[in-house]
This record gives structure tokens, sequence and C-alpha cells, in this order.
């Protein structure tokens, strides 16, 4: 008998351990299985059946975005093929045809609304304005993952803050420039950010110090104020994300002839598949460009007769 509870207790030791995942991706695992044997009501792994992962399945399709399909049903099978190798249980998913799911195109703001948001947060003279100021520079000027943003160190800045060291996904580390801009906000706000540091508060080290139980500033937090800050300047909420300020970085880049091994580099991409998305959202643009702008627009052609 396999008790569920405690392989996916190793699994995620397993995940730490072997494959350096963070903590935050781990959980994100943790939550997907667990949903999943939440769905179908059974205690032990020998009682999966594949009416079961069908009818979990369709209840994905119908109640999750494509996205959050693909990442669910990926986290199972990942969890299913590490008991497979422990000779645990056959996989219940061998053989089982997964849905092709289309990878929708991430979504970007264009370079003028990035600006707006930008220029916006210099109007708050506060520590928390320079502070927020800085956390958006250097997430547009880097493109960093916002889970990368808010937990950079104090030591992450090298001597002469050229250089941002980020320590990403599987613990490797990359590095980025920190652009003149930037690096004035960035020197603006070290003078301040003993503000941040709390009476009797421990300090960490990080770079954004806060009360939170995690000692630093946190991915919500960010959230919440840039959905505030967009739509103080007419900028819809289901526009904005961190991940957005993400993804148009690196397509902001593309369209201006950047290589897509050094938007790989930027972003922390270990394949550069995962950067080729943004190739399709630069041709999606470039079809909407040439369908109103083209000089072959069908209603200004003049059909010749034969």
């Amino acid at each position: 008998m396999t008790n569920k509870i405690f392989f996916i207790e190793k699994y995620l030791e397993y995940l730490i351990a072997q494959k350096n995942l963070s903590k935050n991706t781990c959980e994100s695992y943790k939550n997907d299985i667990q949903g999943f044997f939440k769905f179908i009501k059974v205690k032990k792994l020998e009682d999966i059946e594949i009416v079961k992962i069908r009818d979990y399945i369709n209840y994905l399709s119908n109640n999750f975005s494509p996205s959050s399909h693909s990442r669910k049903l990926s986290s199972l099978k990942n969890f299913f093929e590490y008991l497979n190798k422990k000779k645990k249980i056959d996989n219940p998913l061998d053989n089982f045809d997964f849905p092709k799911i289309s990878r929708s195109l991430p979504k970007i703001l264009n370079e003028e609304k990035i600006n707006i948001l930008i220029n916006k947060t210099y109007e708050d003279k506060t520590p928390k304005g320079v502070r927020f100021s800085l956390l958006l520079e250097i997430l547009y000027s880097t493109g960093i993952r916002v889970s990368e943003l808010v937990t950079l160190k104090l030591s992450s800045i090298d001597d002469n803050m050229e250089f941002l060291v980020v320590r990403g996904k599987g613990k490797k580390e990359r590095f980025l420039p920190i652009l003149p801009k930037t690096k004035k906000i960035l020197i603006k706000y070290l003078e301040i950010r003993e503000n941040f540091l709390k009476k009797n508060m421990k300090d960490y080290g990080f770079l954004f110090p806060s009360n939170s139980n995690l000692g630093h500033f946190t991915r919500n937090r960010f959230f919440q104020i840039l959905k505030k800050l967009a739509l103080s300047v007419n900028i819809k909420s289901d526009e904005i994300s961190p991940h957005a300020i993400r993804h148009s970085f690196a397509t902001h880049l593309l369209e201006r002839g950047v290589d897509l091994r050094t938007i790989q580099e930027s972003l922390g991409h270990t394949d550069i598949s995962t950067t080729q998305i943004y190739t399709h959202v630069k041709l999606s643009k470039l079809k909407e460009i040439l369908k109103n702008k083209s000089p072959l627009k069908e209603e200004k052609l003049k059909f010749i007769k034969i």
C-alpha cells in the first residue's frame, strides 16, 4: 500500500535536493498534486483509475486557463514519473493522450505605456515612492522575475553599482547590467533604505527589506501597488502584471534587433525554445501592422481583368 502524502513529501524533498528548485516552485508542484488527489478522492496511489484522470482533465479544461491547465498536468506527469523510477507504482499516465493545449501569446505593454508607468512613480517623493520607482526600473531594465526582484540582496550589487548578480531557477547565477538611470535611483534609495527597517527588526541583507514574515518586500504587495499605479494612468487592470513587464522587456528588445540568445540569458531561460515565444509576439504584431498599413491592402488594389 502506498501512502500518497508520504510520497508527495518525498517528491518535494527530491525537487529541492536534486533539482535545486525554489520553494515557490515546489509549493506550486505540491498544490497541483494535492489538487488532483482532492478531486479524484483516493487515499492510495493504487486506486487511481484512467477514467478519474480523464474526468480531472475535463475539469481543468473547463475551469482553468490553458497555461494553468498545462502546468497542472505537467506537475502530475513529473510526479508519477518520479514514482515510476522509484518502482513504487506504474505510471497511470503512460499511454494516456493528453489534449494539445495551444500556448497563448504573453501579454505585453507598448513602450509608451511602460514609460507612462515609470514616469508616474517619480511623482511620489516619499521613501515608498522611491522604493517602488527602483523596483519597477529594475524589473523593466533587466527583465528579471518578480520573485528574483523582491529577494535581491545588498550583496547582489557589485561594488561599482554596474551589475546585479541574480540567482534564478535552479540557483543559477547571471549578471545583469545596471543602467545609468537605474543607478541614480538606486543611490537615492540606498540613502533611505533604513526607513524600511522597523525598530527591533532584523536586517537580513535584502535590498528591499520588509516586516513581512519573509523579511523582504513581497510579490503580492508589488502586484497590488503596480495594479493601483496602472489604474491611476488609465491602464486596464487585466493588461498589467509583473510578468507583463518582463514580457514587455523581452519583446521590446527583440523589436530593437537584439538576438534571441542575449534575451534568453537576460531572462534566465534554460531552454531557448522558451524564449522563442517572443518571436511569435513580434510576428503577430507585424501581421497586424501589415494588415492595416500595407500598400497591398485589398481595398486599395485595382484588379486587372484578363
